[in-house]
Protein backbone atom coordinates (compact mmCIF):
# COMPACT_ATOMS: atom_id res chain seq x y z
CA UNK A 1 0.00 0.00 0.00
CA UNK A 2 1.25 3.25 -1.00
CA UNK A 3 1.12 6.55 1.42
CA UNK A 4 -0.84 8.33 -1.06
CA UNK A 5 -4.16 6.45 -2.76
CA UNK A 6 -6.85 7.11 -4.96
CA UNK A 7 -9.40 4.21 -4.86
CA UNK A 8 -12.83 3.59 -5.67
CA UNK A 9 -13.56 3.00 -1.75
CA UNK A 10 -14.52 5.83 0.63
CA UNK A 11 -13.19 6.61 4.13
CA UNK A 12 -16.76 5.47 5.82
CA UNK A 13 -15.33 1.93 4.85
CA UNK A 14 -11.69 2.23 5.55
CA UNK A 15 -10.43 2.03 9.11
CA UNK A 16 -8.25 5.75 8.51
CA UNK A 17 -5.55 4.68 11.46
CA UNK A 18 -3.23 1.65 11.00
CA UNK A 19 -0.90 0.14 13.52
CA UNK A 20 -1.09 0.02 17.93
CA UNK A 21 -1.97 3.58 19.06
CA UNK A 22 -0.69 2.31 22.01
CA UNK A 23 3.12 2.48 20.52
CA UNK A 24 2.21 6.48 20.69
CA UNK A 25 2.67 6.51 24.29
CA UNK A 26 5.72 5.21 24.67
CA UNK A 27 8.55 7.86 25.48
CA UNK A 28 10.58 6.21 22.73
CA UNK A 29 9.77 6.58 19.25
CA UNK A 30 8.27 3.30 17.62
CA UNK A 31 10.31 2.28 14.49
CA UNK A 32 9.21 2.90 11.60
CA UNK A 33 7.64 -0.42 10.24
CA UNK A 34 5.42 0.16 13.56
CA UNK A 35 4.69 3.57 13.71
CA UNK A 36 1.20 4.19 13.56
CA UNK A 37 -0.11 6.08 11.15
CA UNK A 38 -3.43 8.65 10.54
CA UNK A 39 -5.17 8.73 7.10
CA UNK A 40 -5.94 12.23 6.01
CA UNK A 41 -8.02 13.00 2.73
CA UNK A 42 -6.86 15.27 0.15
CA UNK A 43 -9.92 17.59 0.82
CA UNK A 44 -8.81 18.40 3.87
CA UNK A 45 -4.63 19.01 3.33
CA UNK A 46 -6.10 21.10 -0.06
CA UNK A 47 -8.59 23.21 1.13
CA UNK A 48 -7.52 24.26 5.12
CA UNK A 49 -7.53 27.81 5.87
CA UNK A 50 -6.54 28.81 8.97
CA UNK A 51 -7.73 32.02 10.47
CA UNK A 52 -6.66 34.19 13.43
CA UNK A 53 -8.55 36.28 15.95
CA UNK A 54 -9.28 39.48 13.44
CA UNK A 55 -10.90 36.98 10.69
CA UNK A 56 -7.79 36.83 9.37
CA UNK A 57 -6.03 39.52 9.41
CA UNK A 58 -3.77 38.23 11.74
CA UNK A 59 -1.53 35.54 11.95
CA UNK A 60 -3.56 32.48 13.40
CA UNK A 61 -1.93 32.83 17.48
CA UNK A 62 -3.74 30.23 19.57
CA UNK A 63 -1.97 27.08 18.33
CA UNK A 64 1.78 26.20 19.34
CA UNK A 65 3.55 23.08 17.95
CA UNK A 66 2.00 21.21 20.58
CA UNK A 67 -1.90 21.88 20.10
CA UNK A 68 -1.31 20.91 16.52
CA UNK A 69 0.18 17.67 17.60
CA UNK A 70 -2.82 17.32 20.11
CA UNK A 71 -5.49 17.62 17.23
CA UNK A 72 -3.33 15.39 15.12
CA UNK A 73 -3.87 13.09 17.87
CA UNK A 74 -7.64 13.23 18.41
CA UNK A 75 -8.21 13.39 15.50
CA UNK A 76 -6.29 9.51 15.04
CA UNK A 77 -8.68 8.47 18.09
CA UNK A 78 -11.70 9.99 16.52
CA UNK A 79 -11.08 8.26 13.09
CA UNK A 80 -12.22 4.82 13.93
CA UNK A 81 -15.97 5.68 15.54
CA UNK A 82 -16.78 8.66 13.15
CA UNK A 83 -18.77 6.30 10.72
CA UNK A 84 -21.11 5.79 13.94
CA UNK A 85 -21.24 9.07 14.45
CA UNK A 86 -20.21 8.81 18.16
CA UNK A 87 -19.14 11.50 21.19
CA UNK A 88 -15.31 10.55 21.36
CA UNK A 89 -13.51 10.79 24.62
CA UNK A 90 -10.02 10.46 25.35
CA UNK A 91 -8.46 10.27 28.67
CA UNK A 92 -6.66 12.56 29.84
CA UNK A 93 -3.49 10.36 30.60
CA UNK A 94 -3.33 9.25 27.35
CA UNK A 95 -3.00 12.60 25.97
CA UNK A 96 -0.37 13.56 28.70
CA UNK A 97 1.92 10.79 27.45
CA UNK A 98 1.55 11.36 23.38
CA UNK A 99 2.74 15.21 24.47
CA UNK A 100 5.13 14.03 27.04
CA UNK A 101 3.29 16.74 29.58
CA UNK A 102 2.70 16.22 33.35
CA UNK A 103 0.12 18.78 34.11
CA UNK A 104 -3.13 18.53 33.56
CA UNK A 105 -3.59 22.45 33.79
CA UNK A 106 -0.93 22.38 30.60
CA UNK A 107 -3.18 20.16 28.69
CA UNK A 108 -6.28 22.29 29.28
CA UNK A 109 -4.45 24.97 27.88
CA UNK A 110 -4.03 23.58 24.36
CA UNK A 111 -7.49 21.93 24.47
CA UNK A 112 -8.31 25.74 24.68
CA UNK A 113 -5.65 26.76 21.87
CA UNK A 114 -7.75 24.42 19.57
CA UNK A 115 -11.60 25.27 20.08
CA UNK A 116 -10.29 28.81 19.57
CA UNK A 117 -8.43 28.31 16.34
CA UNK A 118 -10.75 28.83 13.35
CA UNK A 119 -10.31 27.52 9.68
CA UNK A 120 -12.46 27.02 6.36
CA UNK A 121 -12.67 24.38 3.94
CA UNK A 122 -13.19 24.84 0.65
CA UNK A 123 -14.80 21.48 -0.42
CA UNK A 124 -18.47 19.99 -1.98
CA UNK A 125 -20.16 18.60 0.76
CA UNK A 126 -20.91 15.41 -1.14
CA UNK A 127 -23.97 14.50 1.12
CA UNK A 128 -25.87 17.40 1.00
CA UNK A 129 -24.27 18.69 -2.32
CA UNK A 130 -24.19 22.53 -0.71
CA UNK A 131 -20.60 23.91 -1.40
CA UNK A 132 -18.97 24.92 2.15
CA UNK A 133 -16.48 27.27 0.53
CA UNK A 134 -15.61 30.13 3.41
CA UNK A 135 -17.08 29.34 6.43
CA UNK A 136 -15.55 29.93 9.50
CA UNK A 137 -15.71 26.57 11.92
CA UNK A 138 -13.78 25.77 14.49
CA UNK A 139 -11.30 23.60 13.59
CA UNK A 140 -11.77 21.47 16.93
CA UNK A 141 -14.38 21.33 19.95
CA UNK A 142 -12.41 20.45 23.13
CA UNK A 143 -13.97 20.39 26.27
CA UNK A 144 -13.63 18.05 29.58
CA UNK A 145 -15.77 15.45 30.71
CA UNK A 146 -15.57 13.04 33.94
CA UNK A 147 -16.63 9.92 34.73
CA UNK A 148 -15.52 8.26 38.07
CA UNK A 149 -13.19 10.67 38.52
CA UNK A 150 -10.87 10.28 35.25
CA UNK A 151 -11.19 13.05 33.09
CA UNK A 152 -11.67 12.94 29.45
CA UNK A 153 -11.29 15.13 26.06
CA UNK A 154 -14.54 15.21 24.36
CA UNK A 155 -13.91 15.62 20.91
CA UNK A 156 -16.42 16.84 18.33
CA UNK A 157 -16.43 18.30 15.19
CA UNK A 158 -17.96 20.43 12.40
CA UNK A 159 -20.44 17.65 10.68
CA UNK A 160 -19.34 18.46 6.92
CA UNK A 161 -15.99 18.35 7.95
CA UNK A 162 -16.35 14.64 9.27
CA UNK A 163 -18.82 14.10 6.41
CA UNK A 164 -15.57 14.84 4.26
CA UNK A 165 -13.56 12.53 5.79
CA UNK A 166 -16.27 9.67 5.15
CA UNK A 167 -16.16 10.01 1.60
CA UNK A 168 -13.26 11.09 1.15
CA UNK A 169 -10.97 8.34 -1.92
CA UNK A 170 -8.26 10.82 -2.38
CA UNK A 171 -5.42 10.33 0.93
CA UNK A 172 -2.53 9.67 2.47
CA UNK A 173 -1.12 8.51 5.94
CA UNK A 174 0.88 10.42 8.16
CA UNK A 175 3.13 9.48 10.58
CA UNK A 176 1.79 9.94 14.25
CA UNK A 177 5.30 10.42 15.86
CA UNK A 178 6.82 12.83 14.22
CA UNK A 179 3.54 15.55 15.44
CA UNK A 180 5.11 15.90 19.21
CA UNK A 181 8.52 16.12 18.02
CA UNK A 182 8.22 19.16 15.46
CA UNK A 183 9.47 22.32 16.96
CA UNK A 184 7.29 24.81 14.50
CA UNK A 185 3.29 24.86 14.74
CA UNK A 186 3.85 25.68 10.29
CA UNK A 187 5.03 22.01 10.37
CA UNK A 188 1.65 20.34 10.59
CA UNK A 189 0.50 22.75 7.99
CA UNK A 190 2.98 21.57 5.30
CA UNK A 191 3.70 18.30 6.37
CA UNK A 192 0.20 16.68 4.77
CA UNK A 193 1.13 18.21 1.49
CA UNK A 194 4.21 17.12 1.24
CA UNK A 195 2.97 13.30 1.99
CA UNK A 196 0.44 13.78 -0.39
CA UNK A 197 2.64 14.33 -2.80
CA UNK A 198 5.36 11.98 -1.95
CA UNK A 199 3.01 9.34 -2.40
CA UNK A 200 2.06 9.96 -6.42
CA UNK A 201 4.01 7.97 -9.01
CA UNK A 202 4.79 11.30 -10.50
CA UNK A 203 6.62 13.65 -7.91
CA UNK A 204 7.02 17.34 -9.99
CA UNK A 205 8.51 19.92 -7.63
CA UNK A 206 6.55 21.79 -5.70
CA UNK A 207 6.30 25.62 -6.66
CA UNK A 208 5.00 28.37 -4.32
CA UNK A 209 5.89 32.45 -4.55
CA UNK A 210 7.07 33.49 -0.54
CA UNK A 211 3.84 34.53 -0.35
CA UNK A 212 1.74 31.83 -1.49
CA UNK A 213 3.29 29.32 0.79
CA UNK A 214 3.13 31.70 3.73
CA UNK A 215 -0.73 31.60 2.84
CA UNK A 216 -1.07 28.13 2.97
CA UNK A 217 0.89 28.43 6.41
CA UNK A 218 -1.31 31.22 7.80
CA UNK A 219 1.39 33.49 8.61
CA UNK A 220 0.03 37.37 7.82
CA UNK A 221 2.74 39.44 9.95
CA UNK A 222 1.43 42.97 8.76
CA UNK A 223 4.32 44.03 7.17
CA UNK A 224 5.66 41.32 4.84
CA UNK A 225 9.69 40.83 4.96
CA UNK A 226 11.08 37.62 3.24
CA UNK A 227 14.24 37.59 5.76
CA UNK A 228 11.28 37.24 8.74
CA UNK A 229 9.12 34.44 7.19
CA UNK A 230 12.72 32.46 6.44
CA UNK A 231 13.72 32.77 9.63
CA UNK A 232 10.23 31.97 11.65
CA UNK A 233 8.45 29.54 9.72
CA UNK A 234 10.23 28.00 6.29
CA UNK A 235 13.35 27.28 7.87
CA UNK A 236 12.08 25.60 10.92
CA UNK A 237 9.53 24.18 9.10
CA UNK A 238 12.24 22.38 7.02
CA UNK A 239 14.18 21.43 9.61
CA UNK A 240 11.38 19.67 11.23
CA UNK A 241 10.63 17.68 8.22
CA UNK A 242 14.54 16.57 8.13
CA UNK A 243 14.45 15.78 11.21
CA UNK A 244 11.48 14.22 12.28
CA UNK A 245 9.70 13.09 9.22
CA UNK A 246 11.37 8.96 8.36
CA UNK A 247 8.77 8.41 5.00
CA UNK A 248 10.44 10.27 2.46
CA UNK A 249 12.95 13.39 2.15
CA UNK A 250 12.86 16.31 0.57
CA UNK A 251 14.96 19.28 -0.63
CA UNK A 252 14.15 23.43 -0.87
CA UNK A 253 15.80 25.46 -3.14
CA UNK A 254 14.87 29.19 -4.19
CA UNK A 255 14.74 30.70 -7.38
CA UNK A 256 16.12 34.29 -7.51
CA UNK A 257 14.64 37.29 -9.72
CA UNK A 258 17.18 39.18 -11.56
CA UNK A 259 16.19 42.78 -9.27
CA UNK A 260 18.06 44.99 -7.25
CA UNK A 261 19.06 42.16 -4.27
CA UNK A 262 18.33 38.86 -6.39
CA UNK A 263 14.99 38.47 -4.11
CA UNK A 264 13.71 34.97 -4.40
CA UNK A 265 10.61 35.05 -6.52
CA UNK A 266 10.14 31.20 -5.67
CA UNK A 267 10.14 28.49 -3.38
CA UNK A 268 10.90 25.24 -5.11
CA UNK A 269 10.50 21.97 -3.05
CA UNK A 270 11.25 18.58 -4.27
CA UNK A 271 9.62 15.46 -2.42
CA UNK A 272 10.58 11.95 -2.86
CA UNK A 273 9.26 8.92 -3.18
CA UNK A 274 7.22 7.70 0.33
CA UNK A 275 8.59 4.65 1.40
CA UNK A 276 6.56 1.48 2.96
CA UNK A 277 6.97 -0.83 5.31
CA UNK A 278 7.15 -4.54 3.76
CA UNK A 279 3.74 -5.57 5.31
CA UNK A 280 1.82 -2.92 3.42
CA UNK A 281 3.11 -4.46 0.05
CA UNK A 282 0.85 -7.02 -1.77
CA UNK A 283 2.38 -10.50 -2.11
CA UNK A 284 2.94 -12.04 -5.01
CA UNK A 285 1.81 -15.17 -6.58
CA UNK A 286 2.90 -18.27 -5.22
CA UNK A 287 2.29 -21.82 -6.21
CA UNK A 288 2.74 -24.97 -5.11
CA UNK A 289 5.61 -25.86 -7.39
CA UNK A 290 7.57 -22.21 -6.96
CA UNK A 291 7.34 -23.45 -3.14
CA UNK A 292 8.93 -26.59 -4.28
CA UNK A 293 11.76 -24.61 -6.60
CA UNK A 294 12.32 -22.21 -3.49
CA UNK A 295 13.37 -25.53 -1.10
CA UNK A 296 15.30 -26.85 -3.96
CA UNK A 297 17.49 -23.91 -4.59
CA UNK A 298 18.25 -23.97 -0.98
CA UNK A 299 19.27 -26.87 -0.46
CA UNK A 300 21.47 -26.43 -3.62
CA UNK A 301 22.98 -23.25 -2.08
CA UNK A 302 23.49 -25.03 1.05
CA UNK A 303 21.44 -22.21 2.88
CA UNK A 304 19.14 -23.69 5.83
CA UNK A 305 15.33 -23.11 4.28
CA UNK A 306 14.47 -22.52 8.10
CA UNK A 307 16.79 -20.49 9.54
CA UNK A 308 18.44 -19.03 6.63
CA UNK A 309 15.70 -18.63 3.66
CA UNK A 310 13.22 -16.11 4.59
CA UNK A 311 9.68 -17.03 5.18
CA UNK A 312 6.98 -17.04 2.38
CA UNK A 313 5.44 -14.34 3.40
CA UNK A 314 8.25 -11.83 3.19
CA UNK A 315 9.61 -13.74 -0.09
CA UNK A 316 6.29 -12.73 -1.77
CA UNK A 317 6.74 -9.38 -0.93
CA UNK A 318 9.99 -9.12 -1.82
CA UNK A 319 9.19 -10.60 -5.33
CA UNK A 320 6.05 -7.42 -6.11
CA UNK A 321 8.63 -5.07 -4.58
CA UNK A 322 11.74 -6.47 -6.99
CA UNK A 323 9.33 -7.32 -9.81
CA UNK A 324 10.49 -10.68 -10.05
CA UNK A 325 9.37 -14.11 -9.72
CA UNK A 326 9.58 -15.48 -6.03
CA UNK A 327 11.72 -18.12 -7.41
CA UNK A 328 14.03 -15.36 -8.55
CA UNK A 329 14.06 -13.61 -5.44
CA UNK A 330 15.14 -16.62 -3.74
CA UNK A 331 18.07 -17.50 -6.57
CA UNK A 332 18.78 -13.48 -6.04
CA UNK A 333 19.16 -13.98 -2.07
CA UNK A 334 21.13 -17.57 -2.06
CA UNK A 335 23.77 -15.77 -4.56
CA UNK A 336 23.69 -12.39 -1.78
CA UNK A 337 24.12 -14.83 1.09
CA UNK A 338 27.58 -15.01 1.68
CA UNK A 339 28.03 -11.31 1.43
CA UNK A 340 30.11 -10.15 5.04
CA UNK A 341 27.20 -7.03 5.46
CA UNK A 342 24.23 -9.25 5.02
CA UNK A 343 25.95 -11.84 7.69
CA UNK A 344 26.67 -9.33 9.56
CA UNK A 345 22.82 -7.99 10.00
CA UNK A 346 22.00 -11.55 9.96
CA UNK A 347 23.94 -12.12 13.25
CA UNK A 348 23.29 -9.25 14.91
CA UNK A 349 19.44 -8.04 14.22
CA UNK A 350 18.11 -11.85 12.39
CA UNK A 351 17.08 -13.04 9.67
CA UNK A 352 14.44 -10.70 8.68
CA UNK A 353 16.38 -7.33 9.38
CA UNK A 354 19.01 -8.79 7.00
CA UNK A 355 16.42 -9.76 4.30
CA UNK A 356 14.99 -6.66 4.49
CA UNK A 357 18.28 -4.51 4.50
CA UNK A 358 19.00 -7.19 1.09
CA UNK A 359 15.99 -5.92 -0.53
CA UNK A 360 16.35 -2.20 0.31
CA UNK A 361 19.85 -2.23 -1.74
CA UNK A 362 18.18 -4.18 -4.93
CA UNK A 363 15.60 -1.72 -5.07
CA UNK A 364 18.20 1.57 -4.52
CA UNK A 365 20.48 -0.28 -7.05
CA UNK A 366 20.86 1.98 -10.31
CA UNK A 367 22.08 0.48 -13.25
CA UNK A 368 25.05 2.04 -15.32
CA UNK A 369 25.61 -0.08 -18.80
CA UNK A 370 28.88 0.65 -20.33
CA UNK A 371 28.86 1.20 -24.40
CA UNK A 372 31.15 -1.42 -26.09
CA UNK A 373 34.36 -1.22 -25.55
CA UNK A 374 34.80 0.13 -22.11
CA UNK A 375 35.19 -1.94 -18.98
CA UNK A 376 35.60 -1.75 -15.56
CA UNK A 377 39.10 0.28 -15.89
CA UNK A 378 37.57 2.68 -17.63
CA UNK A 379 34.92 3.15 -15.39
CA UNK A 380 35.93 2.83 -11.98
CA UNK A 381 38.52 6.04 -11.35
CA UNK A 382 35.18 8.05 -12.88
CA UNK A 383 33.24 6.87 -9.82
CA UNK A 384 35.78 7.73 -7.40
CA UNK A 385 36.47 11.06 -8.97
CA UNK A 386 32.82 11.92 -9.35
CA UNK A 387 31.46 14.34 -6.50
CA UNK A 388 28.49 12.80 -4.81
CA UNK A 389 26.56 15.07 -2.49
CA UNK A 390 23.72 13.17 -1.37
CA UNK A 391 23.05 11.76 2.03
CA UNK A 392 21.66 8.28 1.51
CA UNK A 393 23.96 5.45 0.08
CA UNK A 394 22.42 3.98 -3.09
CA UNK A 395 24.07 0.71 -4.85
CA UNK A 396 25.57 1.49 -8.49
CA UNK A 397 26.11 -1.45 -10.23
CA UNK A 398 28.24 -0.98 -13.52
CA UNK A 399 27.02 -3.26 -16.12
CA UNK A 400 29.82 -4.70 -19.18
CA UNK A 401 30.29 -7.43 -21.47
CA UNK A 402 33.65 -9.05 -22.04
CA UNK A 403 34.96 -12.21 -23.56
CA UNK A 404 31.56 -12.29 -24.78
CA UNK A 405 30.05 -12.58 -21.21
CA UNK A 406 28.30 -10.15 -19.01
CA UNK A 407 30.23 -8.73 -16.19
CA UNK A 408 28.92 -6.53 -13.28
CA UNK A 409 30.38 -4.69 -10.05
CA UNK A 410 28.93 -2.89 -7.40
CA UNK A 411 29.91 0.55 -6.16
CA UNK A 412 28.01 2.29 -2.97
CA UNK A 413 27.46 6.32 -3.63
CA UNK A 414 25.54 8.94 -2.32
CA UNK A 415 23.58 10.45 -5.34
CA UNK A 416 21.50 12.84 -5.80
CA UNK A 417 19.36 13.37 -8.83
CA UNK A 418 21.50 15.99 -9.67
CA UNK A 419 24.83 14.32 -9.18
CA UNK A 420 23.36 11.18 -11.41
CA UNK A 421 22.66 13.72 -14.55
CA UNK A 422 26.10 15.36 -14.30
CA UNK A 423 27.86 11.84 -14.34
CA UNK A 424 25.97 11.07 -17.63
CA UNK A 425 26.56 13.86 -19.11
CA UNK A 426 30.17 13.87 -18.49
CA UNK A 427 30.74 10.48 -19.39
CA UNK A 428 28.03 10.10 -22.37
CA UNK A 429 30.70 8.46 -24.21
CA UNK A 430 31.54 5.56 -21.64
CA UNK A 431 27.55 4.69 -20.88
CA UNK A 432 25.59 3.47 -23.00
CA UNK A 433 21.99 3.45 -20.73
CA UNK A 434 21.93 4.69 -17.03
CA UNK A 435 18.82 3.12 -15.36
CA UNK A 436 17.52 5.81 -13.21
CA UNK A 437 13.67 6.58 -13.44
CA UNK A 438 12.38 10.64 -12.74
CA UNK A 439 16.30 11.54 -13.30
CA UNK A 440 16.56 15.14 -12.95
CA UNK A 441 19.64 16.15 -15.19
CA UNK A 442 21.09 19.51 -13.97
CA UNK A 443 21.91 22.11 -17.17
Amino acid sequence: MRYFRKTGTTGAVRPGVRGDMSLLLQSERASVEKEPTLEKGEALINSIRFYGEREGDTPEEAMTATSAALYEYLMARVRPQLAKNEPCRVPFADAKEYLQLEKSSRLMGHMKALSSTWVSYDFLDVEEGFEEAGERVQLMNCSVSTKAGERFIKVEMFPSVRKAILAAKVYTHLELGAFPRFSSKYAHRLYPRLALMAGRELRPPMRWTPQELAEILGWKPPTWKFGNFEARVLNPVIADIHEHVRRFEISCEYVRGAGRGHPVTEIVITVGNAAVTPEEIQKAEMDRSARTRVRRIAKDAAVDDTTQMPAEDHLRRAATRLGEPATVVASMWTEAFADERIMEILQKDGLNAAFESWVQRQEGTISVILAEGYGLSDIAPVIDDHLWTGNQPRTLRVVWNADGERRQRDFEVNPTDRDLGHFWMKNEDLIADLDMLDLEVAA
